[in-house]
């Protein structure tokens, strides 16, 4: 993973900086194992467009290949809505310790991890979360935890260690404990807390979206009330893994992402208002992103 720059310590908002400097150039022979491949590990029998929605945005945010590893059970279904997904039916109708083997091949073959969106608290699902992390820890694939992979990790903190977590303020006070404020002055402190205390980036979603590394900080402002509806984090889990999956530093990929999020939810809320639904956020992502589209030589 190559390590990029960072605008200095004086700023403290995302910005349109930040997204150039997650952006790639594209080389005029490129081919789509260039732009990284990501595995979305989730779903279940209640949650079936979680990973969909997180694999649609990864490759709306660039992306060269996006898999999901699913239950048997909701596998066709993800699979229905979109053949540009690459879905692998896992044997189980939850994600179990049994998947170990399967999830680890698709591992060795990924540039990063996305885990949690829509994989549910089964108790054999709780039990297999750990194990996910530790391997891709052992393969060294960047990993994005989010929803009730986070929910998992309650009691298992130390495997927090190098990860990036998404948790809306619920899933936050389930993994610490602490019930996070609103307001981005007045959850700071805890945000580089906890993130110092697990070494791990976190992303607490909000208004006030606080990214933070325990040192680093940035504040995301950009978003509007209409996204407060199921699948919007799915999105950010699927944005922020493609940029993992394209080499970029997680602590800017979670910047740009969040920065992005947002932006996409402003311009769909242009279009729909406070009506929006999440896959609206997919469908404008590329004209928030192709600003920032370049050749290189």
């Amino acid at each position: 993973m190559r390590d990029q720059p960072f605008p200095g310590k004086n700023v403290t908002f995302t910005g349109p900086r930040e997204l150039r400097l997650a952006t790639n150039a594209r080389s005029r022979y490129a081919s789509k194992h260039d732009f990284g491949s990501l595995l979305i590990v989730g779903g279940s029998g209640v949650y079936s467009g979680a990973p969909a929605l997180a694999g649609m945005a990864a490759l709306r945010t660039g992306v060269g290949l996006s898999v999901v590893a699913a239950p048997k059970s909701v596998a066709n279904v993800i699979r229905s809505y979109s053949p540009n997904l690459i879905v692998h039916p896992l044997q189980t109708d939850c994600v179990t310790p049994a998947n170990l083997s399967m999830i680890s091949e698709l591992l060795n073959k990924a540039n990063a991890l996305v885990l949690g969106p829509g994989i549910g608290m089964h108790e054999e699902t709780i039990s297999a979360i750990p194990l996910i992390i530790t391997k891709a820890r052992e393969l060294q694939k960047p990993t994005l935890v989010d929803a009730d992979g986070i929910r998992a990790l309650k009691d298992s903190q130390s495997l927090l260690k190098g990860m990036v977590i998404t948790p809306h303020v619920g899933e936050f006070k389930a993994v610490s404990g602490v019930e996070a404020p609103a307001k981005w002055r007045d959850r700071l402190e805890i945000c580089k807390s906890f993130a110092r205390k697990h070494a791990c980036i976190l992303l607490l979603k909000g208004h006030d979206t606080v990214v933070t590394d325990g040192v680093r900080f940035k504040v995301n402002r950009t978003g509007n009330p209409g996204m407060a509806i199921g699948g919007m984090g799915d999105v950010l889990s699927g944005i922020v893994g493609a940029y993992l999956a394209q080499g970029i530093d997680p602590f800017l990929s979670a910047v740009a992402g969040a920065y992005v999020h947002g932006l996409a939810g402003d311009r769909a809320r242009k279009r729909k208002g406070f009506h929006m639904v999440a896959s609206d956020l997919i469908e404008t992502l590329p004209e928030v992103l192709k600003p920032y589209d370049r050749i290189s030589d």
